[in-house]
């Protein structure tokens, strides 16, 4: 008899308990304040899902904290070192741009560490270095008097692409080759005029370099001008400069790579 009398407290229990197991399953219940009168355990599970949010939540504002903290401290070295940081930045694009048109050319076997320090060295100093004077100790002196933005970034990009180019930005790349695989200056010179001519290195530089100065010179902050300077033109300007690197210390595969000669046969009616 006593044990059909609690036979209904039992079904009663086990019914609470799982109406507190669906509160306590219910996120905006373990926020409340009456967690706190239910047992023990349960109000310590509401406690460790609710610390789990706020811990994710923290995780999150410090990652973004970070974040920002890294941001800041990169533009504040660019601004307060910009030749230093031009010339990092510029040599190890070089670096990457390189290895990766040695990569696309079928006609190099082995990686060329030569070709590939003397891209490094010629970026390093003429697109770090003198881009950094270029950009932001000449070009405001140039065009002090002009106020209108897009005006400026206009005449700045023109005298970029039209005259700084085919004078100061690209010859070096050449010179360059000539020192890392001792070949004379004046047959450096006489490639790139004949990349200029017969290849269309200047129509390739300005096709992508007229809208990308543009842009640049608009919208980027000068401390990051040089930093802009395109990834994609330096895989161009390497595969083009080094087509033909001489034949004193390296042999480089002319432009357009010879077939292998089909094998002799011992008897070619045979495959008649």
């Amino acid at each position: 008899a006593s044990a059909f009398l609690l036979a209904p407290n039992r079904s009663h229990v086990h019914r609470s308990l799982s109406n507190i197991n669906h509160l306590h399953n219910d996120d905006s219940f373990c926020t409340a304040t009456s967690c706190c009168h239910l047992s023990s355990a349960r109000s310590c599970c509401c406690r460790r899902r609710r610390n789990a949010k706020l811990s994710k939540g923290t995780t999150t504002e410090l990652s973004a904290v970070q974040f920002a903290a890294v941001g800041a401290t990169v533009a504040n070295f660019y601004k307060t070192s910009p030749f230093t940081a031009g010339f990092i930045t510029a040599s190890t694009r070089a670096a990457i741009a390189d290895s990766i048109a040695q990569r696309l050319d079928v006609c190099n076997d082995e990686f060329d560490m030569k070709r590939c320090c003397a891209m490094v060295l010629y970026s390093g100093v003429i697109l770090g270095l003198c881009c950094e004077l270029m950009f932001n100790h000449i070009f405001p002196v140039i065009f002090a008097g002009e106020t209108n933005p897009l005006v400026l970034a206009v005449k700045m990009a023109l005298f970029d692409v039209i005259i700084n180019a085919p004078l100061i930005w690209l010859p070096p790349a050449y010179i360059v080759q000539a020192l890392a695989y001792r070949f004379p200056k004046r047959e450096a010179i006489q490639r790139y005029i004949t990349d200029v001519k017969q290849n269309g290195l200047l129509k390739k530089y300005w096709s992508l370099w007229l809208p990308a100065s543009l842009t640049n010179f608009l919208f980027v902050p000068a401390h990051f001008r040089v930093a802009a300077v395109g990834f994609f033109w330096m895989i161009v300007l390497s595969a083009v400069a080094n087509k033909n690197n001489g034949e004193l210390e390296v042999e480089i595969c002319p432009i357009d790579c010879p077939q292998e000669p089909e094998p002799k046969m011992d008897y070619p009616r045979a495959m008649e």
